[in-house]
């Protein structure tokens, strides 16, 4: 058994952490003026999509990978 600041922790909060910068880039890009309304409708739907699939999938993948 790990302790709770070992490597496998660190691993699978980095993982959280791309997850939660590529969900930040997404809706940085649906708040720009400048692009077209159905792309930043797509941008909205994105990161709306990869906050709500993105974690419990690294979840099961972090799980499937043995850092639990």
């Amino acid at each position: 058994m790990s302790g709770l600041l070992g490597p496998n922790t660190l691993l699978m909060l980095g993982g959280f952490l791309a997850i939660g910068t590529l969900a930040a880039t997404f809706f940085a890009l649906a708040g720009r003026a400048s692009a077209p309304r159905w792309q930043r409708r797509l941008y909205g739907i994105l990161w709306v999509l990869v906050l709500l699939v993105g974690g419990p999938l690294w979840l099961v993948a972090a799980a499937g990978i043995g850092l639990f």
